[in-house]
């Protein structure tokens, strides 16, 4: 994965072999529930029009967010 997942963003649709959000790979996942504000799922939304997961956008952003944060990666 790049360093950050905003650089398969930035720009508009990324190339999907270079992009850091995989199309509908399939990984082990485990449930996660939560809620967004309504202009977050408009933006989720555009993402999934371009073909992306929903837990895929939701994985790299967190990963993203808790590598800032200095929080370190799980063994």
């Amino acid at each position: 994965m790049p360093d950050s997942a905003g650089d398969a963003l930035d720009g508009g649709a990324a190339d999907a072999g270079s992009s850091a959000l995989p199309l509908r790979k399939r990984q082990q996942k485990v449930p996660l529930n939560t809620y967004v504000r309504p202009g977050t799922q408009q933006r989720v939304e555009v993402l999934k029009d371009r073909g992306y997961a929903v837990t895929d956008i939701v994985d790299a952003a967190l990963n993203e967010f808790l590598d800032r944060a200095g929080v370190p990666q799980a063994e």
